[in-house]
């Protein structure tokens, strides 16, 4: 039973990134359509981009059941990584 459960989850979080990486690319079309405003685009990349390695580290390295140290440093770069690169991309 835990094995389907398990399999379950992996399914709807592939999913989910799945759906994200779609998201991404219509936002990107959208915004190259009927805006010029990057740094709203590159904001909301960059927040995605912290949605999807958010679900890899916990669902898919299963990091949400490992020590506290080991997911809050993987979670750490995962945040600071999108906020080095706003600050290139929009200074």
């Amino acid at each position: 039973m835990s094995n389907t459960l398990s399999t379950k989850k992996d399914t709807l979080s592939w999913l989910y990134l799945l759906a994200l990486t779609v998201l991404s690319a219509y936002l990107g079309e959208f915004f190259n359509l009927f805006t010029d405003n990057k740094p709203v685009f590159i904001l909301s990349a960059l927040f995605i981009v912290f949605l999807k390695g958010q679900q890899i580290i916990d669902i898919f390295m299963e990091l949400a059941q490992a020590p506290k140290l080991w997911r809050r440093l993987l979670l750490g770069y995962v945040i600071l990584l999108p906020i080095i690169i706003a600050f290139i991309y929009l200074l």
